[in-house]
């Protein structure tokens, strides 16, 4: 044989393959192919000629390189017979990112369950104060409206009708017992002047308030401000998080209470909704009247008030901010 030195390029040309495929065999067996000189250019023993003729064969008859690999440890001393190792399973972790509109929504339902929680509470206190007094006066006992289906819609029907029952009873029987002072006993004035309290402010019963409230889809939309044609501010609440129209009258309801508090009145007209939130027993009423509507941005659908004021005078956005600042500050 010649003893010209063997290149990349004098394989290939004795292989009758390119230079390429002999670059190959190296890189996909890289301790089989033993080197001679590692200078410019790089060249081979006479084992390495014949470790890339066997390769050329083997791959020709469509072994793997795994294969080939094998088979080459069994044709040639100096090459080692491959060591396979199983590729390790990575589990694969898989972030779940939550669109903003999602989080938004979760937040307010999770305050608007909190804030009906500790309304519910207040009112059931009332209602067994209110009925251990009846006890006291010798009154029946009311009895509670049928179930529902709805779990939710079936407490507040309770609770209802036990009001509506309840006052039934006070504005009936008190004033018997007042006239004719049955058995000798008279009523203390403080129950009278509770009675008459009762009488003048009797509340609205809570079904008639749910069936005009808006659909859900709209009181969950964030509140914006329209200062002028085009230009909106979003409302903040606590933490400068944006608030719906459910965060705000959970606040109200939760936060004024006794003379402060709000009687929330909804109507529906061919631009919207307007919003009545009425002070009627406080000594200076901040009656407030919101007109709005809903409108699409960038971000998605969401309700801007358009009209604003207050004991029949116009606010500015500014005053009306303030005054949800305020609600949220209690």
């Amino acid at each position: 044989m010649s003893q010209m030195p063997l290149t990349h390029k004098r394989i290939a040309r004795i292989l009758g393959v390119s230079e390429t495929t002999v670059k190959s065999y190296r890189r996909k067996f890289p301790d089989c192919i033993p080197v001679a000189s590692k200078g410019k250019p790089i060249q081979f023993t006479e084992e390495a000629l014949e470790v890339c003729r066997t390769i050329r064969d083997l791959f020709s008859a469509g072994l793997s390189v795994e294969e080939t690999h094998s088979r080459l440890a069994e044709l040639f001393e100096f090459i080692s017979p491959p060591v396979f190792e199983e590729p390790e399973e990575e589990s694969e972790v898989v972030e779940v990112v939550l669109p903003d509109d999602y989080k938004q929504a979760m937040s307010s339902l999770a305050t608007s369950m909190v804030n009906l929680s500790l309304k519910q509470e207040q009112m059931l206190k009332k209602m067994s104060s209110i009925e251990s007094r009846l006890q006291q006066l010798g009154l029946a006992d009311v009895n509670s409206a049928p179930p529902s289906a709805d779990p939710v819609l079936s407490e507040l029907r309770v609770l209802t009708e036990r009001t509506e029952a309840l006052w039934d009873a006070i504005s009936c029987s008190v004033p018997q017992q007042t006239d004719s002072g049955q058995n000798g006993q008279d009523l203390s004035t403080e129950v009278v002047d509770q009675c008459q309290k009762a009488k003048v402010h009797r509340l609205v019963p809570l079904r008639e308030a749910i069936s005009h409230d808006p659909p859900r889809t709209i009181l969950t939309l964030p509140l914006l401000i329209q200062e002028r044609e085009g230009v909106y501010t979003p409302l903040h609440g606590r933490g400068n998080s944006r608030i719906t129209l459910n965060d705000l009258r959970a606040s109200l309801m939760t936060h004024f209470i006794d003379d402060d508090r709000y009687t929330i009145r909804w109507s529906e007209n061919n631009s919207g909704w307007q919003l009545d939130l009425l002070q009627e027993r406080a000594h200076v009423p901040h009656n407030i009247c919101l007109t709005m509507a809903q409108t699409s941005t960038l971000r998605g659908s969401v309700m801007v008030i358009k009209d604003m004021t207050t004991n029949g005078h116009e606010i500015t956005p500014g005053a009306l901010q303030d005054f949800i600042s305020d609600v949220y500050s209690r």
